[in-house]
């Protein structure tokens, strides 16, 4: 998994309901699975299914992709959501995270404006990939667009929590 974006719980251990949600926003791809279920088992998680996914070949993306679903139940995680919930959820975490700092805010300005498109191009996103370019455009502007990234962001998380949104 990349160091932008780890799927850990509160204990440290891979958290694989988020790493569901991020497969299915497509900002994880599926033939990571069986490192991650490998990893997994390896920190003390357990399930059949996850020690089956572990096995499987990174060319056995399909595969992995449903056992993911077993895996989630069987651990006793809540439902992957939609492909639509699931951008939400990972865009909400990004905007959590330029918010605490964990992230560069032009970095997760462009992960954000990343998924815009998937969604449509809702307002609130399209503002992320909007600031985006004027800071690759504008050096003397960059402090005061990372500050509006941040202000952005804290309103997407409110917005997100408000609507009911998972953010993260």
């Amino acid at each position: 998994m990349d160091g932008d974006q780890q799927s850990l719980d509160t204990r440290g251990v891979i958290d694989m309901r988020d790493v569901g949600v991020r497969v299915l926003a497509g900002d994880l791809a599926s033939e990571e699975l069986p490192m991650i279920a490998a990893q997994a088992l390896a920190e003390g998680l357990d399930s059949p299914s996850l020690r089956e996914l572990a096995g499987l070949s990174r060319g056995e993306y399909r595969e992995a992709r449903e056992l993911l679903y077993q895996v989630v139940d069987e651990l006793g995680l809540p439902n992957l959501p939609d492909a639509d919930q699931a951008v939400w959820e990972v865009v909400g975490s990004y905007a959590r995270r330029i918010v605490s700092g964990a992230v560069a805010p032009v970095n997760g300005a462009h992960a954000i404006a990343s998924h815009a498109g998937s969604l449509g191009f809702p307002g609130p996103l399209a503002t992320f990939a909007f600031l985006a370019d004027l800071w690759e455009d504008n050096l003397a502007e960059r402090v005061q667009l990372e500050q509006d990234m941040v202000r952005e962001a804290a309103a997407l998380v409110r917005r997100c929590t408000i609507s009911g949104r998972r953010s993260g």
